[in-house]
């Protein structure tokens, strides 16, 4: 009994405890795996439920506290109608991008389609001119044939798995429809009572950890909580700035579909750094159909705002809300991007924030300790 009141004691049976569960899951890896992976899946809304709360948690508090403060004086009373709002900007934003989008798409698409003749008819002009009756052209033909050949073979493979393809494509959609119907009803059960859920969140951590971890743990998730609130504010300013610069650039210089383009740019760019690159290649499509020519000044253009953009405005607009400077929000995306693709790009920068004035604190506490003082090291 004496021995349970061992530090030492305690030490190595905490020691001997890991290692056990430690070889434990190596032994049944595929277990442990299964079981894991379907833990994920039936926690897969309520983790969308927790990315969509924060998301609308935005929002929600510029309605309760810029514009229902003066309307309804009880907190309680506004959070209902702060949510509502919250939610008709948002689908009014999505139905309008796409009723303004989609039909521009399809137009150019179609554009594309009845032109595809007049395409073939001056590639054969073009290629008659300058490679007729040669060693050079005939080769070439010869090459487009066996491509032919290649790609009927591919469309009849893909063809013959269209059914089953089509099938999972459809069982995936419907997932993720119910699974984002399901997290945005119950984000909107958190919005209602963050508050309360916030409380009994602190009794927990407060009661089974002793008060100086509880605490530590409590300024990570506010330092968190501040970050990515931040990020994401800086995001949305961010993209609004470049879609603008891009709508004046297409202006100045008299391109097509200034707006629409636009707009595309802008909405794509709320993925850090790589977005608007992305929002190119649809925007440049549709220019395209219209003026050739000037599809290839459009790319030069968002290349030069892109320049501006991801050294000069992105730096400053969302790496000073963070508290970050353009060297470390480079790196940030760098690093995020390489180790967890999209999702590291996404949320690089706001994770990258954290660990900064987490590994800034101690640091500063370390030099503090030793009567260092931060005027004496510059």
């Amino acid at each position: 009994m004496s021995n349970m009141k061992d530090p030492k004691f305690k030490s190595n049976l905490l020691l001997a405890t890991y290692v056990v569960v430690l070889a434990f899951i190596f032994i049944n890896i595929k277990s442990v795996g299964n079981v894991f992976g379907s833990t994920m899946t039936m926690l897969k809304p309520f983790l969308i439920a927790i990315c969509i709360a924060f998301v609308l948690n935005i929002p929600m508090k510029f309605y309760e506290e810029k514009v229902l403060d003066k309307v309804i004086k009880q907190p309680k009373k506004r959070r209902p109608f702060a949510i509502i709002l919250t939610i008709i900007t948002i689908i009014a934003i999505i139905v309008g991008l796409v009723l303004f989008i989609i039909p521009q798409l399809v137009e150019s698409g179609s554009t594309l389609v009845k032109n595809i003749p007049d395409y073939v008819k001056t590639l054969e002009m073009f290629m008659a001119e300058h490679f007729s009756k040669t060693e050079v052209f005939d080769e070439l033909w010869n090459q487009v044939l066996s491509m032919g050949e290649n790609i009927i073979k591919v469309v009849g493979q893909v063809t013959g798995s269209l059914v089953s393809q089509v099938v999972d494509i459809t069982v995936g959609v419907t997932s993720t429809i119910i699974n984002f119907f399901m997290g945005t009803l119950i984000a909107i059960y958190i919005l209602l009572s963050k508050e309360k859920l916030g409380i009994q969140a602190k009794k927990m951590l407060y009661a089974f950890f002793d008060r100086g971890k509880a605490d530590k743990v409590m300024e990570v998730a506010s330092i968190s909580n501040n970050k990515f609130s931040k990020f994401i504010t800086g995001q949305c300013i961010e993209a609004v700035i470049l879609g603008g610069l891009c709508f004046i650039g297409m202006t100045i210089f008299s391109m097509p579909y200034a707006l629409l383009v636009s707009t595309i740019i802008g909405v794509t760019a709320l993925v850090p750094i790589f977005g608007a690159l992305i929002g190119t290649i649809p925007a440049a499509f549709i220019i395209f159909m219209v003026e050739p020519m000037t599809a290839v000044w459009f790319i030069i253009l968002i290349v030069v705002i892109q320049q501006i953009e991801g050294n000069l405005i992105y730096p400053m607009v969302v790496g000073n809300s963070i508290g970050l400077s353009a060297i470390w929000v480079l790196l940030a995306i760098t690093v995020g991007g390489s180790t967890f693709g999209i999702l590291g790009i996404l949320i690089g920068i706001p994770l990258f924030g954290v660990l900064y004035t987490l590994l800034s604190t101690i640091t500063n506490s370390k030099l503090k300790e030793k009567n260092i003082k931060v005027e004496d090291i510059d």
